[in-house]
């Protein structure tokens, strides 16, 4: 009976109209199915994305996007895969999880990977001044840290939080190329060269990644490469200098047709071509502080005025994406970071207050005393 019925299978299968792969599709969609992969699976990762990647553009409504691991929305930041890795630092040194850890000189930024918390430091204060290369360090979730060397200052390396690599911007010939690296090792896994365009204001193209697709920014445009397969195309949604792309979307401003008429507003759109997902609309002086969660799931917005006729912000706005509802977060409307999960937190002292993006509510936790300055992870600290 078994034996029939799968015959019967193939016969059907066999029957059905298969369309072609629609390359372009691939590349807008901007990452896989978001999943907590170990690093373990990481050499098995080519074979399953190929298959994975012909699946249709990222659905800017959310239907695309995973639930919250059953985190329910009247809970707040609870602990596990729903909230992920909660990062912080100052000094010389580095938070993961409640765990310190040690490393060279002075923190400058931190970046989330599947495998660890992948640091930046310099011997200048942190700052990024030009005067020297900077050290990276991985930490993992136990303290332990892996020394990955040196990079010239400047941007820092580019990461996916659910990937175990980093990307940067090397020269290669006159150009540049995107080398991705194995964020435990340091050794290049994969490449793709840049394309050859008027730089911004710094001496190598900044980058994105997402999923298997780089993102350089250039002086008026940005572009998408698969650093897997090559493939590149201008990536509409994202603009020239720094580019922020996560979970398939980026922050753009500028003015969109808004109920038949003209406003200036901001807006979460897909990387690649550029089609709204979320609108903000902005008051005539007004901008906004934002950065989206490194899910891509939530946009972080602190409304601003250009003029002091406006109210100083009393507190930081936080969108759900796919809902495109609201929630506010009383008091200190910056000093906010991320979790690798999405929720928003914020460091001062030994108080930690880690906030639902769903809800708006906040618990507050102690953390090891670190001192003043202090970098909070999902924030990129360039200058």
């Amino acid at each position: 009976m078994t034996e029939r019925l799968s015959a019967l299978l193939r016969e059907e299968a066999a029957a059905l109209a298969v369309p072609p792969v629609d390359q372009a599709a691939i590349l807008s969609r901007g990452r896989q199915a978001r999943t907590r992969r170990p690093a373990t699976m990481f050499l098995a990762a080519a074979a399953v994305l190929a298959v994975v990647g012909t699946g249709t553009a990222l659905a800017l409504n959310g239907s695309g996007s995973p639930d919250r691991d059953g985190m329910g929305t009247d809970s707040v930041a609870s602990q596990g895969p729903s909230r992920g890795v909660l990062a912080y630092g100052a000094g010389s040194t580095v938070v993961v999880d409640g765990t310190t850890a040690a490393i060279p000189d002075t923190l400058h930024s931190l970046h989330y990977t599947s495998v660890g918390v992948l640091t930046r430091s310099n011997p200048h204060d942190g700052a990024s001044d030009g005067s020297g290369p900077e050290s990276l360090t991985l930490v993992a979730g136990d303290g332990t840290t892996t020394d990955l060397g040196t990079i010239p200052d400047g941007v820092g390396p580019a990461t996916d939080p659910d990937e175990p690599v980093y990307a940067l911007a090397e020269k290669s010939g006159d150009g540049f190329r995107a080398v991705i690296r194995d964020a435990t090792t340091g050794d290049e896994v994969g490449s793709a060269p840049l394309p050859d365009l008027p730089m911004s204001y710094w001496d190598v193209p900044p980058l994105a990644l997402d999923g298997d697709v780089v993102y350089a920014g250039f002086a008026e445009e940005a572009y998408a490469v698969n650093w897997r397969t090559g493939e590149m195309q201008p990536a509409a949604g994202v603009d020239g200098g720094i580019p922020e792309v996560r979970g398939g979307f980026a922050i753009a401003s500028g003015e969109k047709l808004v109920d038949g008429r003209l406003d200036l507003v901001l807006s979460v759109v897909d990387a690649t071509t550029g089609a709204s997902a979320l609108v903000v609309p902005l008051e005539e002086g007004e901008y906004g502080n934002s950065s989206l969660s490194p899910d891509g799931r939530y946009l972080r917005f602190t409304r601003e005025g250009m003029s002091g006729g406006l109210a100083p912000p009393d507190g930081v706005d936080i969108y759900d994406i796919a809902t495109q509802e609201r929630v506010q977060i009383p008091g200190d409307p910056y000093n906010w970071g991320w979790t690798s999960g999405g929720d928003p937190f914020r460091a001062e002292g030994a108080s930690l207050d880690i906030c639902d993006p769903l809800t708006g509510t906040c618990a507050t936790e102690t953390g090891p005393e670190i001192g003043s300055n202090v970098r909070l992870a999902g924030n990129p600290y360039e200058s």
